[in-house]
Formats: C-alpha cells, structure tokens, sequence
C-alpha cells in the first residue's frame, strides 16, 4: 500500500544521508602582483611580475547533508619565466580521501584533507563503494574513472577525446580556463565607445559610481528588443512580408542609454547590403536632444550615422520616422520591421505611445510603464461608496489601492493590446533593487484572419475588459478611449477613436 511504499522511500533516504552525491571540480586561478626587481640594462628596475597559483577548487555534495567546497593546490605560475611548477600532493591526497571516504574505510585513513559530512562515517556493505562513475576534464583530453575492487584509476574516454587541447602553454594562456572570475556572456561589450560618451563606463570599460545598474538595465533590455526583432524579422515569420530594414523609435528616450544601446546591438548584427538599421529618440528638451545628437555625430559616420534625435512630445510628433498613422493604413507592404520603444513614460503618456504605434501597425511594441495615476481616484470612489465590495478588506488600505492600480491599468492596457491584434507578455525585465518601475509589457503582431473563430476570441476579450473595469469602478481609461472600445457593459455604444480612425 502507500504508506509502506512511503516508508520504504523514507528508509532508502535516510540510507543515502550523508554520502556522497556528485563531486564537482573546476580550475581556478588567483593570481597576486608582486613588485620584483630585474636587471635592466645594468640597472636595478622594479616592475609588476604576473604571479599566481593554480587551484582545483572541489564542490562535493552530498545526499541530505550541506555541500563543501575546498581548494587543491596544483601549483604556482610565473609569468616571467612563463611556466608552471606543479606540485599534485594536495590533489592526490585529497582523491585518496575521497575514495577512503567513499568505501567507507574512514577510521584507517590518514587523508583528512577530505572532510566528512556532518553525519559522520557512512557505514556501506562489504565492496560497496559509494561512487558509480567519473569523468576528468582537463588540457589533454577526457578521462572516465575506471573502478577495481578499492582502486581506481582514469582512462581516456572513447567519446569524448575527439577536440583535445593544446597543452599546458595554452591552459597558461587560456583565460576562460583559468580565470575565477569567468567573462559573462553579455550582448553589449563594456568596452563600447558610446558607452564611455553617456558616463555609463570609464576608461578602464569599468562602470562608473553609481552606473552598474543602468548598464544592466541597458544589457537586459537590448536582450529583450532582440528576441522580439528576431521573431518579427525571421523569413520564417508570417509578419514578415519580404521585410528588409528595420526602424526603431524610442519615445520619451531621455539621455539615450537605451536608444544607443539598442540601435548599436541590432546594427551590429543585422547592418548589411540587404538590411539597414535607423534608429531615433523623441525627447521633450531641447538642450539635451542637442547634447545626444552631438554624441551620436562624435562617433563617426558608422553604424551611429543612422541614429538620430528630435525633440517632440510622446504621440504628437509628424515629423517622426513613422510619420503619420494615415501612412500607415495599409501595413502589409511595408518594407521594414518597425519598433517602438516607450520606457517609463509617466501616467497616460504610456496610453499615447501605445496608441501611436497601433495606428500604425508597429511590428514591435516595448513599454516600461509608469505612475500609473489615471485610474487612481475612480478606484478610490468606487471603494468608499460600495463598503461590501468583494475585496473591500484588501482595497480599505491606501498601499494596496496604490498597488492594484498599477496591476489594473496595466491589466487593461494588455486586453486592449490582445483586441488590437497583438501577441502580449508582461513580465518582470530587472530585480527591483535597480528600479521601481520594472514590469515590461511587450507586444508582437499577429497576421489576422478574421474568421468566426478569432471574432469570438475578440468579444470574448472585450469581455473580459469590461468585467476588470467594473469590478474596480473604472469608466475611463485613456487607451481604450483613444482605441473607442467600450469598457462598460451600461453601454454599448463604441466612441469614435481619436485621429478619426475607426474603432478597432
């Protein structure tokens, strides 16, 4: 029955309890600057010598029992005389533990330099060994651990021996192998020049006080713009309609941090013959879309020829690179792969950029909204005059009135999205400690067929933004008046959408 299949889990379990699991190795290198003094054309000259040591740093794990990690001295490296002086004491000795450990002979032992876990001695049957199988990495190839009895010893592997390595002088050189601190596998370079211009790194391609954050929000981003552009882009794609340039706007860009970044990344991998990459940043003030127009014109006739800055106000600019949505009625023969881009864009200026780039068919929508006030007061209005509202105990308390505001509109904004014919994720983009304001919306265009099946799933979304608005007591909501969908059920009576445009 169960519970004795229960109870036999629970005796196999408690049998592994404190034996070994998987024991992991890799090589480390830490390395020290220390000042020597070299003869140098008959003259005593104090230089920086590279020197090190080398590390097998050992993670063993066990089954129920807290890991442990300790490091093997393998040997010292000189970079003046360019050599390794290897001395595998540690490592032997700390292999022979292991195996002592594991058949369980830990009183006859004198291998401490393998610690137990904190369960003590395990306790196996007789030419039980606690270790199935093993594999060992290193510059000449790979090895699998070959068993006999209480001894062991590794072979090379049939398998996996195909791409040996070069030899200890490449393991020397080889910064990815010996290196703690591994090179994190980023879509933008720290070393980048434009990031130097915006104050984000210094010369050393460091980031500058109080700019680590910003640079991950930058590395975060460009990764999500990519992944929707190469969707959108890819011949495999049903939007795709021959496309072959891609536009970009980012809308309210501020400095431009992210208008560079993104424009750097997608010229780099797509600028070619066939493709060209424009880019441009809408800004409110004059002074600084001068300053990052300036920025962009100091780093050269390159890929940042295509990148440029005007000044407009978020949904009200005709002189932008989409120019004006009448443009725009006919989107199946477009020739390019059109972003839009709208990062904290405060209260309803969100709504305007979401409503910019329907009217106009954008392929690509990325918005980071913020302060969502809109809908505050009409929540607040409809709590205190309906005290047995269903989650009155929640929305009695400011905090969380404030939090289901940002949840609601935000809510409405993606049904709204979804009737506008668009595939929708919102999601978390950054950790809270960089900002606030980290939910991302994300919107990709769908090719609509308008068959009776996709009609249903659209009233049944109208729906669903009707029943959201009525439960919290909202009766406007900037986009869906600006889209002239109804959000309340008292009426169905579809507003005409602004710009003259029929509803959608």
């Amino acid at each position: 029955n169960n519970e004795d299949i229960d109870a036999k889990i629970e005796r196999e379990k408690e049998a592994l309890r404190g034996k070994y699991k998987t024991i992991l190795g890799r090589l480390v290198f830490l390395q020290d600057k220390k000042k020597r003094r070299k003869k140098k054309g008959g003259n005593d000259v104090a230089t920086d010598v590279e020197t090190g040591s080398l590390y097998l740093q050992v993670t063993i794990k066990y089954h129920l029992a807290t890991d442990i990690a300790q490091n093997w001295k393998i040997g010292t490296i000189n970079e003046e005389d360019d050599e390794i002086a290897l001395d595998v004491s540690e490592v032997e000795s700390g292999l022979r533990g292991i195996f002592a450990n594991a058949w369980g002979d830990n009183g006859n032992s004198d291998d401490s330099v393998v610690p137990l876990s904190e369960w003590g001695a395990t306790t196996n049957k007789i030419g039980e060994m606690d270790i199935r199988s093993g594999e060992l990495v290193n510059a000449d190839g790979v090895y699998d651990l070959q068993l006999h009895g209480k001894k062991a010893s590794f072979r090379p592997s049939k398998t996996k021996n195909k791409n040996k390595e070069k030899g200890k002088s490449q393991l020397m050189n080889d910064p990815t192998q010996l290196s703690h601190d591994r090179t994190k596998n980023v879509p933008l370079s720290t070393s980048s020049e434009f990031f130097q211009k915006l104050g984000v790194t210094n010369s050393d391609n460091k980031p500058k006080v109080g700019m680590a954050s910003k640079l991950r929000q930058c590395q975060k981003f460009v990764e999500i713009v990519s992944n929707l552009v190469d969707t959108s882009y890819s011949h495999d794609s049903p939007n795709n309609n021959g496309a072959k340039n891609i536009r970009v706007i980012d809308m309210g860009c501020g400095r431009g941090y992210l208008t560079f970044s993104v424009h750097s990344y997608l010229s780099d991998k797509y600028n070619n013959a066939d493709c060209v990459v424009e880019t441009q940043g809408i800004e409110r003030r004059p002074k600084l879309v001068q300053e990052i127009n300036g920025i962009a014109r100091e780093l050269g006739t390159g890929k940042f020829e295509k990148l440029n800055f005007i000044e407009g106000s978020i949904g009200e600019t005709d002189n932008s690179l989409f120019g004006d949505a009448k443009q725009h009625q006919n989107v199946e023969n477009k020739d390019s792969v059109d972003v839009v881009i709208a990062l904290h864009a405060c209260d309803t200026a969100t709504d305007d950029a979401l409503w910019f780039a329907i009217g106009r068919g954008i392929d690509v929508i990325v918005t980071a909204p913020c302060c969502q006030h809109e809908l505050r007061p009409q929540i607040d209005h409809h709590v205190s005059n309906n005290p047995n509202h269903v989650l009155a105990n929640v929305l009695r308390h400011a905090i969380y009135r404030e939090r289901a505001t940002e949840q609601i509109t935000d809510s409405m904004r993606a049904i709204l999205l979804e009737i506008a014919g668009y595939d929708v994720q919102v999601f978390e983009f950054i950790g809270g400690e960089h900002t606030a304001k980290n939910c991302i919306i994300t919107a990709t265009k769908k090719v609509m067929s308008g068959s009776k099946k996709e009609d249903a799933w659209l009233e049944e979304r109208r729906k669903r933004l009707i029943e959201l608005a009525e439960l919290y007591g909202v009766r406007r909501q900037r986009l869906a008046s600006l889209m002239g969908e109804s959000i309340s059920s008292s009426s169905n009576l579809k507003v005409k959408a602004a710009g003259g445009m029929p509803p959608l």
